[in-house]
């Protein structure tokens, strides 16, 4: 069994994609740029890079850097003292963040059929990719987790979110979030610009330079590391990625990735093997990249439409489609 998954490789593989886009507004922004500070630091499981640019940026790096860790500390499943934690083990939880992300993702996962789906925490915990004892589980082991894989049956009652038994995982949705919350700082504080990658979620915030260029956002080749498949430009916005290179292994020449189609309790086989999203939201932004991943083209386009995004399809032919109104230079 080839492995390709563990946390290490989740590190070089997110410090690659930051060296990319870090090379691609280097290229593509020429003009006197702002000052800038940036730091770089481990949380929600991968690297997280903020670059903030203004005269008061040093001020604004670690406030940033909170927000991301604090983020993690109550969407954590893994965390005892987390809320997400509590929900699972207790069956609810008043965490205002928990309740606003599980409020905010629902819609889609009706919209997919279930195919998009936060109960499927036991999933992850059966196949284990990217972690120590990964394999292929039985299709007994399989029906027994998804008896417990429903989002309807999560429920908020006065502010309460009450799981039903479900085990809850946020990791499709909680880094888009993040970015949501990095955006609402930065704008309470007026702060001039900011790129932050928080793994496979992008915020591009405010300008980087006197000319108020846009950014230009490196997309990862999803068959190649070291490469990129193309560039996005764009004024402000959240981009988010979604495909089956993050976290994978291989059996019999056959790859096995974390992004579970919660209706059958297998990695996703709908033909895309990378998806970029463009919204107006990180959340939003990053559960259309994961349901699109999984529901596959067609009926993706249509998911993409309805939320008025933009997105980057790439198919097991790395044949690219293009979705909505989006400025995409292939390279």
């Amino acid at each position: 069994m080839k492995s390709k998954g563990k946390l290490l490789k989740v590190i070089f593989t997110a410090l690659a994609a930051v060296l990319v886009l870090c090379l691609a507004i280097f290229l593509y922004g020429r003009e006197k740029r702002f000052p800038f500070t940036e730091k770089s630091f481990i949380s929600m499981d991968t690297v997280i890079t903020e670059k903030i640019y203004g005269e008061n940026s040093s001020t604004l790096i670690s406030p940033v850097f909170n927000i991301v860790t604090g983020l993690d500390d109550t969407i954590s499943r893994f965390d005892e003292k987390s809320a997400v934690y509590r929900l699972n083990t207790e069956g609810k939880t008043s965490d205002k963040a928990v309740n606003q992300i599980i409020s905010s993702v629902k819609e889609i996962s009706e919209a997919t059929d279930g195919a998009f789906d936060i109960t499927t925490g036991g999933l992850s915990d059966l196949w284990s990719i990217g972690k120590d004892g990964e394999k292929i589980p039985s299709e007994k082991e399989i029906k027994a987790v998804l008896k417990d894989i429903d989002y309807s049956r999560v429920r908020i009652e006065g502010g309460t979110v009450y799981s039903d038994g479900c085990q809850i995982d946020l990791g499709a949705v909680g880094k888009g979030f993040a970015c949501d919350l990095i955006k609402a700082y930065l704008s309470s504080v007026g702060a001039e610009g900011a790129v932050v990658s928080v793994g496979g979620s992008i915020l591009a915030y405010g300008d980087y330079n006197k000319k108020g260029d846009e950014w230009s956002i490196a997309i990862r080749h999803p068959r190649s590391e070291n490469e990129f498949l193309g560039i996005i430009s764009l004024d402000e916005g959240f981009v988010s990625t979604s495909g089956d290179y993050e976290r994978y292994f291989e059996k019999d020449g056959k790859r096995y990735h974390h992004i579970f189609d919660a209706r059958t309790g297998m990695p996703a086989c709908s033909g895309l093997i990378s998806v970029t999203v463009v919204a107006d939201s990180g959340i939003l932004s990053d559960a259309l990249s994961t349901a699109c991943f999984i529901i596959g083209a067609e009926k993706g386009k249509a998911l993409i439409e309805k939320y008025g995004a933009s997105a980057i399809l790439v198919d097991e032919k790395m044949n690219i489609t293009t979705v909505g109104e989006i400025n995409f230079e292939k390279q």
